[in-house]
């Protein structure tokens, strides 16, 4: 799994409200399909960013985007994402197959994104790939990209296109070799206990340490490029793999927060791992580059729901950058944050925090107080992202069985430090109306019982309770499954 450290923010918003024009066909295709637009703040692709049309039966579309920088978009589609080129106030048609293997594009940022398709940017590629993912040494794939970045930047000086789009691509070349080298890191597994590769961390330690050396990190004129972008969301992770030894680390540690090792450890255990990104992006970005790295923090721990240190890294941000020209979409962000946590328990309508909760010592205790009606228990942890990401598909599930016989049970497993002030955070900010247990350590032993018969929990989890008090299934669909979860739901009313 990919860490969730976070990426530097585009250039300030100079445009209100602007737009970009988006039209095309997709041959060979059938009506009734989506394409997914998404005008992302920096590098993440964010659910709340996207904007769908379908095709019709001709396979022809057409939309407006908010955009309003130069920047880079997403288009996903037939399980692909292509990185496109876009401008406020410009134009880009797309013509392409029902798998989008042909590409042409037209519209006034035609020839712009034909050249970064003819370099391989579109795919995420530059050049011809000489190398396998899996098998090439790190070594070589450095060297091979390398090579590539050469030639791509050849090519890019001896044409003619508009500054802004030389500079943005200028710097999508110049750190594509380390944003490349850490898609390679993700997709093999380096770091973990299932290395695809055929070589082993310290080999990726190098090849990473050299790539990263070879580019400026502060880097105020690259701040639009999608590749520099990624290049800072890793950042707190490069410092941490540079570290072969627990001392290596301990030494990067002191040198990050100025301080003995046995206090950063302390004040890191008490406040969080985002606290370590916070920090490790102050020390590593300088001046523009920095503030845009904190404003991003801040929107993409909003816009992922990751809520821990949000709140002191805002309050830093406005302290530190009271006149940032990120401050109007920072203070938008934080809005609703802020508003839930201005909230009394007694003004969250619906959401019932159950009495003394870490003492309940096994799921038939938490079933119990349901009897005569179905349950539906969700299983999550504020540290859980794709937990985070089901509850935008709550509302829908409650709304169908509102004024019905069901329950709706959340238990909560936690290990970040102050567990209940987070959780307690998360659910007012997603408004989770339900019953609420925080689980202390017998009912997530009791849980972890009862799913190692049936293989391990894994997060999130949604068990299905009858009314008589038997679990019909601990394996139950999920919110986002829509339907199939409904239909399981109404066999039980």
């Amino acid at each position: 799994m990919k860490p969730f450290f976070l990426c530097a923010a585009f250039a300030a918003f100079t445009t209100a409200h602007a737009q970009m024009a988006v039209s095309g066909k997709i041959s060979s295709t059938k009506s009734g399909k989506a394409l997914v637009f998404n005008v992302p703040f920096d590098c993440w692709q964010h659910a709340a960013n996207s904007v769908e049309v379908v095709a019709d039966y001709d396979g022809k579309f057409s939309l407006d985007l908010p955009v309003e920088n130069p920047q880079i978009i997403f288009l996903i589609y037939a399980g692909r994402r292509l990185q496109l080129y876009a401008e406020p106030g410009k134009t880009l048609v797309i013509e392409t197959d029902d798998s989008l293997q042909t590409l042409r594009f037209g519209g006034s940022l035609g020839a712009e994104n034909q050249f970064r398709q003819k370099l391989g940017l579109t795919t995420y590629n530059l050049g011809r790939q000489t190398w396998n993912d899996t098998l090439s040494a790190p070594k070589q794939i450095l060297a091979d990209l390398n090579e590539a970045q050469q030639f791509a930047l050849l090519q890019l000086n001896s044409a003619n296109f508009a500054a802004p789009f030389v500079r943005m691509t200028k710097a999508d070349i110049q750190y594509f070799t380390v944003s490349k080298l850490w898609d390679l890191v993700w997709k093999n597994g380096v770091w973990t206990t299932d290395n695809k590769s055929g070589y082993g961390q310290s080999e990726w330690r190098q090849a990473l340490k050299t790539a990263q050396e070879a580019v400026a990190l502060s880097n105020a004129g690259a701040l639009d490029s999608y590749h520099y972008q990624i290049m800072v969301s890793y950042y707190p992770r490069y410092l941490q793999y540079q570290a072969a030894t627990k001392e290596e680390f301990a030494r990067i540690a002191e040198a990050v927060f100025e301080k003995p090792f046995a206090e950063v450890n302390q004040q890191v255990r008490k406040k969080g791992d985002r606290y370590w990104e916070h920090t490790a992006l102050q020390y590593g970005f300088k001046g523009r580059a920095q503030e845009y790295a904190m404003a991003s923090f801040i929107i993409n721990g909003i816009d992922q729901g990751d809520l821990e240190y949000q709140q002191e890294a805002y309050q830093d941000f406005v302290k530190r950058f009271p006149e940032s020209p990120y401050m109007p979409i920072v203070q938008k962000k934080m809005k609703p944050f802020l508003t839930s946590l201005a909230k009394t328990e007694s003004e969250l309508e619906g959401i019932h925090f159950v009495p003394d909760s870490p003492t309940i010592p096994t799921l038939d205790s938490v079933i119990a107080s349901h009897k005569g009606r179905v349950v539906f228990i969700d299983i999550w942890g504020t540290w859980c992202g794709p937990c985070r990401q089901e509850f935008s598909f709550n509302q829908a599930l409650k709304n169908r069985f509102r004024d019905k016989p069901v329950d709706f049970a959340y238990i909560a497993v936690e290990h970040r430090p102050n567990p209940e002030k987070g959780w307690r955070e998360m659910i007012a900010f997603y408004h989770l109306s339900g019953y609420h247990i925080l689980a202390g350590k017998a009912l997530e032993e009791d849980l972890r019982k009862i799913y190692i018969q049936q293989g391990s929990l894994m997060f999130p989890a949604y068990i299905l309770v009858d009314k008589s008090g038997k679990i019909v299934t601990i394996h139950a669909r999920r919110p986002s499954d829509g339907q199939a979860l409904y239909e399981q739901i109404e066999q039980l009313l």
